[in-house]
């Protein structure tokens, strides 16, 4: 590069690609202050977001017919601008990692210059747009200079420009709601995060029954005085199982008996099963001096009251709370155009249908196991598809070029 070739003068390179790009990061930030900081959530959403694509591609293809031969075409066709309108979407990524994000107690500054939602905001989209022109523009000229060498190369940066357009213009029409559901009923209206029904969903879903595994419950130690958990690196708790022992402190831990769904009778624990039930364990624990202390603990539950042991002026012991394993809502989803169906929604396994994605989420968390509520995540996101297949064709670029230049190697 020639660092004493005046500015703006053919060609450009990277002097010019700096300029440009601190000039779009200055006219971002003025956009967002001008506007109040509400940035582009509004411009782009559906269909606008398709009106821009359509503007963007006019553009890409006016400049690669009618403005082939201007300065700015052969720029953004060049290296330089490539790896400068990469440098100026890393450096707004960089600003995201620096500010909190949505932050409703941000500074008034902070959110009218964008810095609360950058990838709402107006830098961000206009670092965006710099990278698909000078994407859409390099692939439009391997497109008419052709060649089956180059074949790859066309194809994924194709691709790229497709994930780059699907995944942040696209990204506005992803929703993300909750159902939420209670046994024996049938509800289709999406909420969102803070519980206002916002969407009726094509399909409805009753719930038939919620399931509930639990781990069993531990037991630990807490001061006495301070009503805080003892936590030693060596060993601060105790499965609450029958014949299950172990230290923590100064303390050996026996579990005597053990029932994982009950009710307390006079000064003892009995078997029951009606909601509310809990864990119980009945323990001895004994000191380094031979001090042994025996009794019932309990970790109560939204209508039991919880008991712990005294075991010292120092301890006592407590069961804690049962960790849950796994839940499942047995659901039935209701369609116009086909007969129910039954499934059993788990965790981290999603049902798909009509476009949406369905999630168990959660519960009634106070219940516990004897909840009747299941919170159900449905997601849609109408791009994902058009991103996959951007991504199938990088990959597939990518291929191509390593397959033709293990071939150059050969010869």
């Amino acid at each position: 590069m020639n660092t004493n070739r005046p500015t703006w003068t053919k060609p450009w390179s990277y002097k010019e690609g700096i300029l440009i790009s601190l000039s779009l990061l200055v006219l971002g930030f003025g956009l967002e202050y001008l506007s109040n900081g509400i940035g582009t959530d509004n411009l782009l959403i559906y269909p606008n977001n398709l009106y821009m694509g359509i503007i963007i591609v006019t553009l890409i293809l006016f400049l690669a017919i009618i403005g082939k031969s201007w300065t700015i075409t052969e720029w953004l066709q060049s290296t330089a601008a490539a790896i400068c309108s990469i440098g100026l979407l890393l450096l707004v990524s960089l600003l995201m990692g620096l500010t909190l994000q949505y932050d409703d107690g941000a500074g008034e500054t902070i959110r009218r210059l964008g810095l609360s939602h950058i990838l709402t905001s107006w830098q961000y989209l206009l670092a965006n747009l710099l990278l698909l022109l000078s994407l859409g523009l390099t692939t439009i000229k391997s497109i008419w200079n052709f060649s089956w060498n180059k074949l790859g190369f066309t194809i994924s940066h194709l691709g790229l420009w497709i994930v780059i357009f699907g995944g942040n213009f696209g990204s506005i029409q992803l929703e993300r709601l909750q159902v939420k559901l209670i046994e024996g009923e049938i509800s289709n209206i999406a909420h969102n995060n803070s519980g206002s029904p916002i969407k009726e969903l094509p399909f409805a879903i009753k719930l038939n029954d919620f399931i509930l595994e639990e781990y069993n419950p531990k037991i630990a130690l807490v001061y006495n005085e301070a009503g805080i958990m003892f936590k030693d690196e060596s060993s601060s708790i105790v499965i609450a199982e029958l014949g299950n022992y172990g230290t923590i402190s100064n303390w050996n831990i026996e579990i005597l008996e053990y029932i994982y769904s009950s009710a307390k009778a006079g000064n003892k624990y009995y078997q029951i099963n009606e909601p509310g039930a809990a864990p119980s364990a009945f323990i001895r624990a004994t000191n380094l001096t031979g001090t042994t202390v025996e009794g019932w603990v309990h970790c109560g539950s939204f209508n039991r009251q919880y008991e712990s042991l005294k075991l010292d002026d120092e301890y006592s012991a407590i069961m804690l709370f049962p960790e849950p394993k796994e839940y499942i809502s047995k659901i039935e989803i209701l369609t116009t155009e086909r007969p129910p169906e039954s499934i059993s929604l788990e965790v981290n396994k999603p049902y798909y249908i009509d476009g949406w994605k369905l999630y168990q989420m959660g519960y009634d968390y106070e219940l516990g196991r004897w909840s009747n509520t299941s919170i159900i995540e449905v997601i849609r996101d109408p791009w994902l598809r058009i991103v996959y297949a951007g991504i199938f064709m990088m990959l597939a670029g990518a291929m191509f070029m390593f397959w033709v230049g293990s071939k150059k190697n050969m010869k």
